[in-house]
Order: structure tokens, then C-alpha cells, then sequence
């Protein structure tokens, strides 16, 4: 998983490896923990991350911004291609939001141990105004919840 992860990073724009080697740093420190303590991902948890980013990119299409933030935990952090990074869900909401004309999220991989995972992938967004598809790539961090759904503590994008 380190290897994986380290090699995820080289291919991250340089705005985004410096916020991206702290996360490295706690993803690999979770995936340190003895094994007791802490397993691989199951299936279900998969297919749950899976959901939730695909739940979130449709708020995104139908601009149902209950939803949209409502995948994100209350002291996410979004780190998004430009500006300092918005700490806390009120902090995020405060940014301009516009749905999507057009939106692919798909990850490439999905990994972690216990209640903590990540998900990276490429992205591709066409909002209102443009002509022209911006292509980028994402890094999520998600946190498992007590009732077994997972909301994304981190989110980086860079275009």
C-alpha cells in the first residue's frame, strides 16, 4: 500500500504533493497499526466508497447541495485546485458551488485499514460557460461512520 501510495504522488501536480505527502503520512501510519487492530477493506466497505463518491457526483449534477455536503464529514477539509485549503464543512459550504453540466469522477484506486481509506482518480468536469471539459485528478481520504456509510474527510483536486 505504501508503494502504491507513493507512486500515486509522483504523478500529483506540485501545488498539490505537499498536502498530499501529509495525508500519505497518516494513510501510511494507519496502515502500520498490528493488524489486530485494524484489517483491509472488505468488499462492502468498496462498494460503500464507491456509492458515496458516486452520490456526491450526482449532487453535483443536480446541484442538490444537501446531499453534496452531506459526504463530507464536519471537519473535512477541501483542498481544491486553487486558494488555501477550506477547513471545516461550514467553511466549505461558504465556497461557490455551481452543478455540473457535466461530471466523471472514476477511481483508479480505493485502498485503506479500519474506519480510514482513500480514493484517487481522475476527474472530468464541464461546468456552466465553458466549452471545454476540464480534466484533472483527485485524492480523497474518507472516514467510516458509525453506521457503516463513508464520508470524505479530505478532498484534493487538481485540473
Amino acid at each position: 500500500m505504501v508503494q502504491d501510495l507513493a507512486e500515486a504522488l509522483m504523478h500529483l501536480p506540485r501545488l498539490m504533493q505537499r498536502s498530499a505527502v501529509v495525508l500519505a503520512v497518516l494513510v501510511t501510519a494507519i496502515g502500520c497499526r498490528p493488524q489486530s487492530r485494524s484489517t483491509s477493506l472488505s468488499a462492502e466497505d468498496e462498494t460503500a466508497i464507491r456509492a458515496a463518491l458516486e452520490t456526491w457526483k450526482q449532487a453535483s449534477l443536480a446541484g442538490d447541495w444537501t446531499t453534496f455536503f452531506g459526504q463530507f464529514t464536519e471537519d473535512a477539509v477541501w483542498i481544491g485546485p486553487s486558494g488555501p485549503p477550506r477547513e471545516g464543512l461550514a467553511a466549505i459550504k461558504d465556497d461557490k458551488w455551481v452543478a455540473a453540466r457535466e461530471e466523471e469522477l472514476v477511481p483508479v484506486q480505493i485502498d485503506g485499514r479500519g474506519d480510514l481509506a482513500f480514493a484517487r482518480g481522475k476527474l472530468s468536469l464541464l461546468l456552466p460557460g465553458q466549452t471545454t471539459k476540464r480534466e484533472g485528478t483527485f485524492l480523497t481520504i474518507l472516514r467510516k461512520q458509525s453506521n457503516g456509510s463513508w464520508r470524505m474527510a479530505v478532498y484534493s483536486v487538481a485540473f
